[in-house]
């Protein structure tokens, strides 16, 4: 049987077969043929902070711009008419700003935010009278990221070296929100809540560590150095040594032939631990087993509860994402073994299996009892963020007489130990001074 051809021209008018209409949720099919061509990147210089001096008149004005370069400064301010000084890099080096100078801008912008200011005229009002000079350069680099278009959060996030990582988060979260005044005002009781912590604790530390050091030194230059030089001259003389003097010329001689050793092992031994403890493995152990120190721990633990209530308190009333809030204030209370039980067991828990906030909380292992019965009433009845701020106010009242208590016990421990450095170089004067000592013949 022949087959049947087809002559060129009349395949040409052979009609094709309509396509078929592509399903919306399936991809479109590349052609084969043809070849993605290469896309080109430029790369895109960024931008530095310049200051310049300029004079219009018989006035003369200084500021910062954000350029590529000094030309580009200059370009621009000959468009506008004024004569240049001189145009220079502006180098800045970041490092936190007090406590007191945070809470002072804090508490001041929310003042000004409710005479219902603009609030970028409240930032240049804060820049122009702040005194600390981080802060100072941090509200500058805002106002001028703003001026260029740089989203407000961003540009918080951007000096969090000058407030720490979570206020300005906080910070930048507020001047998007509807409610700035109301988070500003939280804003600020809370940096200052974690700087009276920090000082408290600090002023309860440095009187037994200053202590601790002086008796130390005073029985090591009595027992160490004193009395072997007195041994040393009265020994020949005498029938017999004390015990207790003796025992204290073995330990002289012990650290006087081994101190090197000694030195170089216990120094090892401090960069070591020191260089552990700056890990995150080593954060997580230090902040897990500090809360169980008795009392002391007990206050730790009540005051990254209390920081977690505040955060909490205000990233509702800001976010409606409930998961990345309760995340952010974990990380803000200053304990990684919060932020990593509520990151790897009560968040999961609640995403995964739907669990309620009061047992997802108790699933942590960190709270009190006091804190999951309250939230697990605040989850039945939606009242998470006023649950917060009343949590936070109890344990700020709660540490603030513990940390009385402490005080006092320390200063206890304090008077216990002197009055044993004292025994202890009384009975060695007294043993010294009554030496018997036989002339010789």
């Amino acid at each position: 049987m022949a087959e049947k051809t087809i002559a060129p021209q009349a395949k040409k008018n052979i009609p094709k077969p309509p396509e078929k209409p592509r399903l919306w949720f399936l991809p479109e099919k590349k052609k084969a043929n043809k070849r993605p061509q290469p896309v080109l990147t430029v790369p895109v210089k960024k931008k530095k902070v310049y200051h310049y001096s300029v004079r219009k008149g018989t006035k003369t004005i200084e500021g910062f711009q954000n350029a590529q370069s000094a030309d580009e400064v200059k370009r621009n301010l000959i468009r506008l008419g004024f004569e240049i000084k001189h145009v220079r890099r502006h180098y800045e080096f970041q490092f936190r700003a007090s406590s007191n100078e945070i809470v002072s801008f804090v508490v001041t912008s929310a003042r000004l935010l409710e005479q219902k200011l603009p609030y970028s005229e409240v930032l240049q009002i804060m820049a122009n009278n702040t005194k600390d000079n981080n802060l100072k350069g941090a509200l500058r680099n805002i106002i001028l990221d703003l001026k260029n278009g740089v989203d407000s959060r961003d540009a918080f996030i951007r000096q969090e070296k000058v407030f720490g990582e979570h206020v300005a988060l906080m910070l930048g979260i507020a001047s998007k929100s509807g409610e700035m005044t109301s988070i500003f005002k939280s804003v600020a009781v809370l940096v200052e809540r974690q700087s009276e912590f920090k000082k408290g604790l600090i002023s309860s530390l440095i009187m037994p560590a200053i202590t601790s050091v002086t008796v130390l030194g005073a029985i090591v230059f009595y027992a160490v150095f004193l009395v072997p030089q007195m041994m040393e001259m009265l020994g020949p003389v005498m029938s017999t040594t004390p015990p207790l003097t003796a025992w204290t010329l073995k330990a002289s001689e012990f650290l006087k032939s081994n101190y090197v050793w000694m030195t170089v092992v216990s120094l090892i031994a401090i960069i070591t631990f020191y260089g552990y403890m700056l890990t995150d493995a080593g954060k997580l152990m230090r902040d897990r087993v500090i809360i169980r120190i008795p009392y002391i721990g007990n206050i730790l633990r009540n005051t990254s509860t209390e920081i977690f209530c505040r955060v909490l308190g205000i990233m509702y009333t800001s976010s409606s994402e409930n998961v990345e809030a309760i995340q952010i204030a974990a990380e803000a209370s200053g304990n990684a073994y919060l932020s990593h039980r509520i990151r790897t067991v009560s968040i999961p828990s609640m995403l995964k299996y739907g669990t309620d906030l009061g047992k997802a909380f108790q699933a942590a292992d960190f709270f009190p009892e006091i804190f999951i019965s309250r939230f697990g009433t605040a989850s039945e009845t939606g009242a998470v963020k006023e649950t917060a701020v009343q949590v936070a106010d109890y344990y700020q009242l709660e540490n603030q007489f513990s940390m009385k208590n402490l005080m006092a016990f320390i200063e206890i421990s304090i008077t216990i130990v002197i009055m044993a450095a004292l025994v202890f170089l009384t009975l060695l004067s007294t043993e010294t001074a009554s030496l018997n000592i036989e002339p010789n013949m």
